[in-house]
C-alpha cells in the first residue's frame, strides 16, 4: 500500500512502485538507477518531501524520467527499514539496478532533491561500467557457505551481563533508558520486571515504578485523549512528538499489568484501564476487532472548519499481525489481573481474525492486512503470533491455539534455522540487502521466548533445543547492543529459571 501526505501535495505523479524483485528487473530492463523514499505514517518530514521536493515540476519529470522509485513505510517493511534506515525517517537511498548502494541521505527540501537526483543519475553513467566490474569481481569471489560464528551457552553470567547494560542505561531521576530524547521501551520495564521476581532486588522493581510514575504524570501522557505518545525530545517526558503507536500501548499495558500484579497499587491497574479505554476508542476495528497500527496528530491550520481543535487525528488502519499479536497477549493479562470476562472476548476475536485473514498458503503468517494479506515470511510475526496463540491456549485451554500455535514453531524451524545459530529474520531472501538475511538479537529472543513456552506446555524437548539454538546466537559483548538486548535478556532468564 502506498500512501501520501494527508496535506495536500502532488506527490502521487510520481511513478512509485513498492518494493519488490519485479520492480528491481524493471530497473535492469531499463537501465535506470533505483531511489528508495523509506517513510514512517507519522514521520513530519516524509510528509514535508511530499508536499515539498516530490511536487516539483522538475523533480517529478527527473524521477520519472530517469530512475525507478520506490516507496515503503517501515511498519509495513520492517525487513526494508532494518537494512536501509539511515539514522531515522525519511531515508532516501539510491541504488545501482542490480542493487548495490549509491548513496543515502536524508530530508532534502525541492531544489538540493533535485540537484542530488541530477548528480546521482550522472554518476551512475559515468561510473555504471565500473559498478558491473566490481559486482562481477564480488559473485566470482563470493561463497554460498555462511561464515562460522562461535556460539555460545547461555549462563548466569550472561544474564547479568545483559542487566548490567540494562541498568547502566536506566535514568535514576526521570525514569526511562537513556539520556536526552526519551522513548518509551517497554521490552526494558518487562526485562527488569522479571528480574525482579527472579532475584527479589528491589532496584529493578523500584526503576520500572519510577518510569511508569514519571510518564504517567508526564506529557508523554497524553491526558485528555489517553494513550502514550511514542517519544519526547526532553528526557524529563516533555515535548512529545504526537504519535501514538499500538505496539507502545500494548507493551505499556503489559508492563502496567505487571507491575500492578507486583505491587497490588491499584494506580497500575488504573493506567492498564485507561490504556484499554484508548486502544479500544481509536486503535480497534468495530467489526472484526482487531488492532489499527497507529494514530498520528497533524497540526490544523484552519481551526474554524475543524472541531477538534489545534489538531486534528488520522489512522493507520492497517492490521499488523506482531502488534496485533502483542496487544491480543496484554489483553488475555488484562482478563486474569483485572478480572474482565469482556477483554479475552475481545482478544480472542482479534486472534481468530489474524488467522483466518493473514495466514499464507505455505503455513506462516503475513505481515500486515489492509483489506489484503501483505508481505510474507517475517520472523516476528510468526514468533510474537506464536506466544500469543500460547497465551489464549493457557487462557481458554483450547486445543486448537496450541495446534496453531506448533504449526506456527514447526515452520519457523523449517525455514528461518540459521545453521550457525539463531533464527534469520526472513524465511527467503530478496532483492538488493534483502539477499543478506541477519539474525537480530531482538526478534531471535521473541522467538526463545515462544520456544520456551511450547517446551513448558508440550513438555516436549525439542522446543527447549530451539530455544536454546536462539540464545547461544549471541555472545560476547552486549553493549553495543544496548536496550535491543532487552527482550533477549528476558527469554535467557527464562530459560535460566527452567534448568
Amino acid at each position: 500500500m502506498i500512501r501520501f501526505s494527508p496535506n495536500p501535495n502532488r506527490a502521487n505523479l510520481i511513478h512509485w512502485h513498492e518494493w519488490g524483485d519485479d520492480v528491481f528487473r524493471q530497473a535492469q530492463e531499463q537501465d535506470k538507477p533505483l531511489m528508495l523514499f523509506l517513510t514512517a505514517f507519522w514521520c513530519r518530514f516524509c510528509q514535508r518531501m511530499d508536499e515539498g521536493a516530490f511536487s516539483d515540476d522538475e523533480n517529478i519529470a527527473l524521477l520519472n524520467a530517469y530512475f525507478v522509485a520506490i516507496r515503503a513505510e517501515d511498519t509495513q517493511r520492517p525487513d526494508v527499514n532494518t537494512r536501509y534506515n539511515l539514522n531515522g525517517w525519511p531515508t532516501i537511498a539510491f541504488m545501482a539496478p542490480q542493487g548495490e548502494l549509491l548513496g543515502a541521505t536524508n530530508y532534502l527540501p525541492s531544489e538540493e532533491f533535485g540537484n542530488l537526483l541530477a548528480r546521482l543519475y550522472t554518476g551512475y553513467q559515468e561510473k555504471k561500467a565500473e559498478i558491473r566490474s566490481a559486482r562481477k569481481t564480488s559473485d566470482e569471489t563470493s561463497s554460498d557457505t555462511p561464515a562460522a560464528v562461535t556460539r555460545g551457552h547461555p549462563n548466569d553470567s550472561t544474564l547479568s551481563e545483559v542487566t548490567t547494560v540494562i541498568m547502566e542505561l536506566a535514568d535514576r531521576v526521570h525514569g526511562g533508558y537513556g539520556r536526552g530524547q526519551k522513548f518509551i521501551h517497554p521490552e526494558a520495564n518487562d526485562f527488569l520486571l522479571c528480574r525482579y521476581e527472579a532475584t527479589k532486588d528491589t532496584n529493578y522493581l523500584d526503576h520500572v515504578c519510577l518510569t511508569l510514575d514519571r510518564m504517567r504524570e508526564g506529557e508523554v501522557h497524553d491526558q485528555g485523549e489517553g494513550g502514550y505518545f511514542r517519544t519526547c525530545s526532553n528526557e524529563d517526558w516533555t515535548r512529545p512528538h504526537r504519535e501514538k503507536l499500538l505496539v507502545e500501548q500494548a507493551g505499556i499495558l503489559a508492563n502496567c499489568l505487571h507491575a500492578f500484579r507486583l505491587t497490588q497499587r491499584l494506580e497500575y491497574a488504573r493506567m492498564a484501564e485507561d490504556t484499554i479505554g484508548y486502544i479500544d476508542r481509536k486503535l480497534s476495528h468495530s467489526a472484526n476487532e482487531s488492532f489499527y497500527g497507529c494514530e498520528d496528530f497533524l497540526r490544523n491550520e484552519t481551526p474554524k472548519d475543524l472541531s477538534d481543535g489545534e489538531y486534528f487525528t488520522i489512522i493507520d488502519d492497517c492490521v499488523y499481525t506482531d502488534a496485533n499479536a502483542q496487544a491480543i497477549g496484554a489483553y488475555l493479562e488484562a482478563t486474569e489481573i483485572l478480572g474482565k470476562p469482556s477483554y479475552k472476548k475481545r482478544a480472542l476475536k482479534a486472534l481468530d481474525f489474524l488467522w483466518d485473514h493473514c495466514r499464507c498458503p505455505d503455513g506462516g503468517m503475513f505481515h500486515y492486512f489492509d483489506g489484503a494479506a501483505r508481505v510474507s515470511g517475517l520472523l516476528n510475526d510468526q514468533a510474537r503470533m506464536g506466544t500469543a496463540l500460547m497465551q489464549a491456549h493457557r487462557s481458554t485451554g483450547e486445543a486448537k491455539h496450541l495446534e496453531r500455535a506448533e504449526e506456527l514453531a514447526e515452520f519457523i524451524l523449517s525455514r528461518f534455522k540459521n545453521p550457525n545459530g539463531g533464527y534469520y529474520d526472513l524465511a527467503v531472501p530478496g532483492s538488493a540487502y534483502l539477499s543478506f538475511r541477519l539474525t537480530l538479537i531482538e526478534q531471535n529472543g521473541a522467538a526463545a521466548s515462544f520456544f520456551l513456552a511450547l517446551a513448558e506446555t508440550t513438555r516436549d524437548p525439542i522446543y527447549r533445543d530451539a530455544a536454546l539454538w536462539a540464545l547461544s546466537a549471541f555472545t560476547g559483548d552486549f553493549n553495543s547492543y544496548g536496550i535491543h538486548a532487552a527482550a533477549f535478556g528476558q527469554a535467557l532468564g527464562e530459560f535460566l529459571n527452567r534448568r
